[in-house]
């Protein structure tokens, strides 16, 4: 299931995901995240020149 997990700054978004769980359920799940209003979408899927 993809969601959308708030961060009001980047070091607050940065320190959560140096935590290895974090990242590799965001990874897992491909959790859309907001960084100061700013969408991330991480995926564990391998992007190619054909994807572009």
């Amino acid at each position: 299931m993809k969601y959308i997990k708030y961060f009001e700054t980047l070091k607050e978004y940065e320190s959560w995901m140096n935590i290895e769980e974090n990242a590799e359920e965001v990874y897992r799940s491909e959790e859309k995240i907001c960084v100061g209003g700013v969408i991330l979408s991480h995926t564990c899927d391998e992007v190619t020149a054909d994807d572009i």
